[in-house]
């Protein structure tokens, strides 16, 4: 049976189409199925600890994006080095100058294979070379190569003690040797303390690498909250603005109300005093019942006097300052203008 399409459907068809074929492009991309770069070298680099770094991390020369890391296994030679395996891009002038090392751009950043750009005049290295590594802290605080400085500061001493007409590093046995002892120490207790840095740092390093993700997550509470409650601010601002006159109103009628009640338990608390006083007068059994309930006719009294202070108080703060009862604010009394 012949089916007759029309041109809607055709371009619905072809739209359908399209669509899926720009997902599988899109799925394709994200999971790295790149055409294969045949110009792409492969190169080793050997670390003692490679302080976080993964497979698929990036390679950068000199900061630029050039390749990535296809492989971290133990070197099958060397059991004491991990061996890296990163693929570069042909055009990259990786030489025998350049050094291989683990890096990482910002704080919450995965790390990555550094390779320094070398010399000028350097020969390029070929593919399966192995390159020249640093094994560093991993973070933003680079430790020193620590045997470098050693090495360093001992030619250093060496130097110094020939000047001087003593015995180098290593010599022992002979005249100034004591003094070389001394300075041997001061070198060690040096390396010692440098290598304490070091694992202090890479502590560092690894609880915030442990914890990022939270720290992530509670910074961005934090913005999210900070929103809300400025959000919020601007609500009431807005509600305020627009009822300035109802509340003030309502604000008025309040102060009046308080005012009237702190009259009337004003006149309420005299009468019961005057009331008290010709009971008193009277005497007889009448005195006695008085007698009886003094404590608690004087509590009643007080209470009436402190119910009293609270209305007069309250009707203060709701005539010089209303927006302590809406913030929760302590009254600071009346302005200097207003006494």
């Amino acid at each position: 049976m012949k089916n007759n399409f029309t041109a809607t459907e055709i371009r619905a068809g072809a739209l359908v189409l399209t669509s899926l074929l720009i997902l599988v492009i899109f799925v394709a991309a994200i999971r790295g199925c790149r055409p294969r770069d045949d110009t792409a070298k492969q190169y080793f680099a050997m670390f003692t600890d490679i302080s976080g770094l993964n497979s698929g991390a990036d390679v950068r020369f000199g900061g630029v994006r050039v390749g990535k890391v296809i492989v971290i296994e133990p070197d099958p030679e060397d059991r004491s080095e991990i061996r890296v395996t990163v693929e570069v891009r042909g055009d990259v002038p990786v030489n025998e100058a350049s050094v291989a090392t683990i890096a990482q751009v910002t704080l919450t950043a995965e790390k990555h294979l550094e390779i320094s750009t070398g010399a000028p005049d350097a020969a390029l290295h070929s593919s399966g070379d192995i390159l020249t590594s640093r094994t560093g802290s991993g973070g933003f605080v680079d430790i020193p190569d620590i045997e470098g400085i050693t090495t360093r500061l001992e030619t250093l001493l060496d130097n110094v003690i020939a000047l001087v007409g003593g015995t180098p590093v290593g010599d022992t046995g002979v005249a100034g040797g004591d003094e070389v002892v001394d300075l041997t120490k001061i070198t060690a207790a040096l390396e010692k303390t440098l290598n304490e840095s070091t694992g202090a740092m890479s502590a560092v390093n690894s609880a915030i690498s442990d914890n990022r993700q939270g720290i992530d997550d509670i910074v961005a509470k934090l913005v999210a909250l900070e929103d809300v409650a400025t959000e919020l601010l601007t609500q009431i601002s807005a509600v305020v603005a627009d009822n300035r006159q109802p509340l003030s109103a309502t604000v008025a009628n309040l102060q009046k109300l308080t005012e009237e009640a702190s009259t009337a338990v004003e006149e309420m608390a005299g009468s019961l005093s005057v009331t008290l006083q010709h009971l008193e007068d009277v005497g007889g059994n009448t005195s006695d019942l008085i007698d009886d309930q003094r404590l608690t006719i004087e509590e009643i009294l007080l209470n009436l006097q402190e119910t009293t202070r609270n209305l007069r108080e309250l009707s203060r703060t709701l005539a010089y300052q209303p927006d302590a009862l809406i913030r929760g604010a302590k009254p600071q009394g009346r302005k200097n203008e207003e006494k």
